[in-house]
């Protein structure tokens, strides 16, 4: 029984690399043939359990594209055969995936503390989408706290951002406004801030997206500058 990660994963590929489907057997019956794709679909979801698990995102998309298998086992298994398996296996090659992918400590000590708090452990422990999701929320989250407490009105994600960071009229003020560049910041904000939540947010909470790790690293840091700028207000 494999020991480790790698072994595991090793095994996996073996596993799927030795696999061979009768052209006769399969296409003759419906029987056989749908019990080669549930064969198969099992092999390619355990593949991709492993690559989402080490956020290699753009293979787990493959796969999950290709199933469930309805017909199509050979040209499924073909294209794992001749690309999937020599890609993971060059991953594997140059990855240590027995190691936590993490950052150096540096990178958590200059991400706000709010988004550290929720963002570091998924990410240590490989759940990339799920810690970028916490953050944009922890974001989200601030701003509505801010705008219940000072005028009593619940709103969310795109439109809460865009009355709490107004220009006429904010809740949340950046800068004095006075001059052209003040009101420049606060509309820049506004629409980073509105934008975060239609374009990272709400496709993760609404959709299995899985960032790989150096993705999620580039959002986790937008939220913690977000999430200082609204420390800044004044």
């Amino acid at each position: 029984m494999p020991k480790t990660r790698a072994e595991a994963l090793s095994a996996v590929l073996d596993d799927l690399a030795k696999v061979e489907i009768g052209l006769n057997d399969y296409y003759d019956d419906v029987e056989p043939q749908s019990v080669i794709d549930n064969v198969l679909t099992g092999k390619i979801n355990s593949l991709r359990a492993f690559c989402q698990l080490l956020g290699w995102s753009e293979l787990v998309a493959q796969l999950q594209d290709m199933t469930p298998l309805q017909g199509n086992a050979i040209e499924s298994l073909t294209m794992i055969q001749n690309f999937v398996i020599p890609e993971v296996r060059r991953q594997l090659a140059a990855t240590d995936i027995e190691q936590p992918q993490s950052p150096t400590q540096w990178f958590w000590e200059f991400v706000h503390p709010r988004i550290c708090a929720l963002a570091r452990p998924r990410f240590e422990a490989g759940f990339f989408g799920d810690a970028v999701e916490a953050s944009f929320k922890e974001v989200n989250d601030a701003v509505k706290r801010i705008v219940r407490d000072t005028d009593g009105r619940e709103l969310d994600g795109a439109g809460l951002m865009t009355t709490a960071f107004s220009p006429q009229n904010p809740v949340i003020r950046l800068s004095a406004l006075i001059t052209e560049t003040d009101r420049n910041i606060q509309q820049g904000y506004m629409q980073i801030m509105a934008g975060s939540m239609t374009g990272i947010r709400n496709p993760k909470a609404h959709g299995n997206l899985n960032p790989d790790s150096s993705k999620a690293l580039h959002l986790i840091a937008l939220a913690s500058l977000l999430m200082h700028k609204i420390d800044e207000r004044i």
